[in-house]
């Protein structure tokens, strides 16, 4: 017994040092639970005073952070919670013991809390590093922090409060708008255009040549790309994607606002993405796509070059678009992409072959018996 009472003492005086260390990590930052209702325009439950450092899960959290509820199958953890509030959903009682902050929507209430926190704790201190190189003719806006080792060319323009990565190289001419995060390892070719509050993450190259050839006795000779890439406002690139520059001079492939984009994935010259569009990983769009608004584009899926997808669709995982989607067709899937519920029936069907093979070769044999019998 006392080794497991030791064992006990000690597991409990680790969580505590890990709490007391979360807690002071998190006390650079503290806001008045009114504060916090006020921002994400919720109704307050109990003592507005409260300050809270962190924001953490229901299942996580400590004394002075604050935690939301958005499936109803974690409400018994309200109880057992260590927060100090809650945000959750209209229908929650407001006799649950602990301050609550009612909204409509918990998880995306969440998120904004999450997100005022994340730039409350931020020790950004823009600066222009000593081993950054800055071309001619650079236009630079204020709080603009340039780390180590990133290259900017001549006549870039670069908004405010925008973030430039170490090593990150920033083409002739390209232009940047204002809050946008440029992470380390990013490639901004020239004359590409960002918007405003656009996250690029390490690795993203955008503006690199597409993938065009004339092929001339067996020989394939490069198409020059001369064209640019716009990336309109809100909109975020994942890891190690890439953004082709369209083929002709005056031409663009275009991001509208609002699109997220995942890791690893591949857009092609001349493409057109709709606004608020998903796209997941691995994805790979061909030369001259055109994607409505709204369209979610699902892991490992492909679009054919020329297309169109209309806006308010669903690609499927591993699924690939042959021919033009109109608006609202609502889910495809499989290889060609067709309605999911056609393809669902189809792989139903599918698993009756071993089935359906092994009928149809009784019923051969039977015919041949019958034949001999007729014969004989």
């Amino acid at each position: 017994m006392p080794h497991f009472e030791n064992n006990a003492r000690t597991q409990q005086k680790e969580v505590k040092q890990t709490k007391d260390k979360r807690l002071r990590d998190k006390r650079v930052v503290l806001l008045k639970l009114i504060e916090i209702s006020e921002a994400i325009s919720g109704e307050l439950v109990g003592n507005g005073e409260i300050e809270i450092c962190g924001v953490s899960g229901i299942e996580e959290a400590l004394e002075n952070e604050i935690t939301f509820l958005a499936n109803p199958k974690y409400r018994s953890s309200m109880k057992s919670t260590h927060a100090s509030a809650i945000i959750v959903g209209k229908d929650v009682p407001v006799n649950e013991g602990k301050p609550l902050i009612r909204v409509e929507n918990p998880y995306h209430a969440f998120v904004t809390v999450l997100k005022i926190f994340s730039e409350e704790e931020q020790s950004l201190k823009p600066k222009i590093s000593s081993k950054a190189k800055i071309g001619n003719n650079v236009s630079l806006g204020n709080r603009v922090d340039i780390q180590s080792y990133a290259v900017v060319e001549d006549n870039v323009t670069i908004g405010d409060n925008t973030v430039i990565g170490a090593s990150a190289f920033i083409g002739n001419s390209a232009k940047i708008g204002s809050r946008t995060h440029i992470y380390p390892n990013v490639t901004i070719r020239e004359r590409v255009k960002i918007g405003n509050s656009v996250i690029l993450h390490s690795g993203v190259v955008v503006g690199s040549d597409g993938f065009g050839y004339a092929t001339v006795d067996e020989t394939h000779h490069k198409i020059p790309q001369l064209g640019t890439v716009i990336i309109e406002d809100e909109v975020e690139i994942g890891a190690n994607s890439t953004i082709d520059r369209a083929t002709i001079n005056n031409q663009a492939t275009l991001i509208r606002r609002g699109t997220k984009i995942d890791n690893l994935v591949q857009v092609a010259h001349n493409v057109e993405i709709g606004e608020n569009c998903r796209i997941a990983a691995l994805t790979g769009i061909s030369g001259s796509v055109k994607i409505g608004d709204r369209v979610t584009l699902a892991g490992q899926s492909g679009v054919v070059g020329h297309l169109k997808i209309g806006s308010d669709n669903i690609v499927l995982a591993k699924s690939a678009v042959t021919k033009n989607l109109p608006d609202q067709t609502g889910m495809v899937s499989g290889f060609p992409a067709r309605s999911h519920k056609q393809q669902l029936k189809i792989q139903a069907l599918n698993q009756k072959l071993p089935l359906v093979l092994q009928e149809i070769s009784e019923l051969c044999n039977r015919i041949e018996e019958l034949e001999n019998k007729i014969g004989g």
